[in-house]
């Protein structure tokens, strides 16, 4: 936490980006370990901290999901609802006529997906090997 307080990331928006994450890749779901598990947002957040626009985009970013359910009338913010229906307002957007909502959907996947595949961890549970395929095709191994 302490690296996080450094980056002024702050504990809201902490908690926002914390509640997106879980509500995509669950604890205890099919993809464990899950968001929380292996600490996926401080992760997220050490690895952007570096450039300082780009902490600033995710703030926004996240800031954005807050208040997401305001604008389609739901009357609550995301980290107000149960994470039933954080899960619901999440699969409405994916499933959404428009094609801007399911956009922003699949990059808010992209992000916490790709911060979630490249650790070690679920390496280990996927089945993953590191260099395998370069050392393949150095060998002259074919598929």
């Amino acid at each position: 936490m302490q690296e996080l307080k450094k980056h002024s990331i702050g504990k809201r928006t902490l908690k926002i980006l914390e509640d997106l994450a879980e509500a995509l890749i669950p604890s205890g779901g099919p993809d464990y370990p899950g968001a929380r598990d292996i600490g996926l947002v401080e992760k997220l957040i050490e690895r952007v901290s570096i450039f300082p626009r780009v902490l600033t985009a995710l703030k926004i970013f996240a800031w954005a999901w807050e208040f997401a359910p305001l604008c389609f009338l739901k009357f609550r913010l995301f980290t107000w609802m149960k994470p039933e229906k954080q899960l619901k307002f999440l699969e409405a957007w994916e499933k959404s006529r428009l094609m801007s909502r399911r956009w922003l959907i699949m990059l808010t996947k992209g992000i916490f997906m790709a911060g979630f595949y490249n650790q070690p961890l679920v390496w280990e549970k996927i089945g993953y090997e590191p260099g395998k395929c370069f050392r393949a095709m150095q060998d002259g191994e074919r598929r």
